[in-house]
């Protein structure tokens, strides 16, 4: 933060970009739902007269940075989810767990674009839809601009920004961009049955997004007293709050709060949210700190993979040769699971990818999530549980939940050297 500015109240139409950014200047804004559309637009307008800058954005649900702005903007991210698909090859990869992005980004001083709610005084804002990796870099930022949005949801739970950590201050009211909506199929309730019946009560939640998450959690229906401690909560948690699953009474630290670092979702979400005493967004450091997730008891980790071999190694990231998803948080989740006393740290898919098998032999693309991480793998056809078990193990175990029709192929092929 530049010290010698005290924090002022700007209009958009005093915002004067090439006074504010540098040529080569990297800016990171806020992700999904907290992104702070209004700045990002008017950045890019304003791309040509900075001269050229570098910009990471996390996951894309607007339109505000589009892959037409790569002519003065160099685009990188740590995932290729959403809208950030649009940019294919242009969007530079940062292959890093999600617990390096604050102390990567904050090393250059980066300018920080947030996205804010109005708090409980004028001295203080709220967090909004994330705390996550932006939380953590506002004191290491070179310059920081908040949009503060009159129509985000007020969160906080004791956790808000101060007014005096900001430099520029932008009003606006603008409905927060939520993400496409989870398409829940046949297979996904299959998956998502099986995994039920693993959770207890009293369990504390770790999801992301997509269609099996959505599906686990309504399929959790029936508990008592789930708990979140998760990255990212998503719109099925006001389904788990209304039927009276989601209570939080169990857990040992937050005891009656939902935690995440960032909620993204529809008009649904964002007023279950606003003014919720039983929800805190907090900050990376926190969500994803080794010793917090191990002292949560019945941590239950639960994340997707696009393919995983027969010995437990995950590839997250490619299909088919595009990046489509991110090495993420999943590995500090899932030691997390490892570590707490009752946890379950899962990866869940699909057997089959159009009538190709999802388990195989040799992964196609990169290896995001050790092995050694992974505790049972889940698809519609059931569950490998590879906890203690020796590599001859894991395969069985492994074949046994891929499509019928590919089990023979994968038992026949080789195994790999050790």
């Amino acid at each position: 933060m530049l010290e010698h500015r005290a924090p002022r109240e700007v209009s958009l139409e005093a915002l004067h970009w090439p006074d504010l950014v540098r040529p080569r200047d990297l800016v990171v804004w806020g992700q999904a739902s907290a992104e702070p559309t209004t700045l990002v637009a008017s950045l890019m307008q304003a791309r040509a007269k900075i001269g050229g800058m570098r910009a990471f954005i996390g996951i894309g649900c607007s339109t505000s940075a589009a892959p037409e702005h790569c002519d003065h903007v160099a685009f990188a991210s740590y995932c290729g989810t959403g809208t950030n698909r649009r940019f294919g090859s242009a969007l530079d990869i940062i292959p890093a767990p999600y617990t390096e992005l604050a102390g990567m980004l904050g090393r250059e001083g980066p300018i920080l674009l947030l996205g804010l709610a109005p708090g409980a005084d004028n001295e203080h804002f709220s967090f909004g839809a994330a705390g996550d990796y932006t939380a953590d870099l506002i004191d290491r930022a070179r310059l920081v601009i908040a949009e503060v949005n009159e129509a985000a949801p007020r969160t906080g739970a004791g956790y808000e920004v101060s007014r005096n950590r900001i430099d520029l201050i932008l009003r606006t009211r603008n409905t927060p961009p939520p993400p496409q909506p989870a398409r829940i199929g046949e297979t996904d309730r299959a998956i998502a049955n099986h995994i039920a019946r693993l959770v207890e009560d009293g369990s504390t939640l770790q999801v992301g997004l997509g269609s099996i998450p959505a599906a686990v959690l309504h399929a959790l229906g029936e508990h008592h007293d789930l708990g979140f401690h998760s990255g990212l909560i998503g719109e099925e948690a006001v389904f788990l709050a209304e039927c009276g699953a989601l209570t939080n009474a169990r857990k040992r630290i937050d005891t009656g709060i939902s935690v995440a670092g960032l909620i993204t979702g529809g008009e649904t979400l964002m007023r279950w949210a606003d003014r919720n005493a039983a929800l805190a967004l907090r900050p990376t450091s926190y969500t994803h700190d080794a010793a917090v997730l191990a002292s949560i008891d019945r941590l239950v980790a639960i994340n997707s993979a696009i393919e995983v071999d027969l010995t437990g190694q995950v590839n997250a990231e490619t299909a088919s040769g595009r990046y489509v998803g991110a090495v993420g948080g999943a590995g500090a989740f899932l030691r997390g699971a490892h570590a707490s006393r009752g946890g379950l740290p899962i990866i869940a898919l699909p057997s089959t990818a159009g009538s190709g098998s999802r388990i195989v032999t040799r992964l196609s693309g990169p290896v995001s999530t050790a092995r050694s991480d992974v505790g049972l793998v889940v698809t519609e056809h059931g569950v490998a549980d590879l906890r203690g078990l020796a590599l001859t193990a894991r395969r069985e175990a492994m074949i046994a939940i891929a499509a019928p029709e590919h089990r023979s192929a994968l038992a026949d092929t080789p195994p790999p050297t050790n």
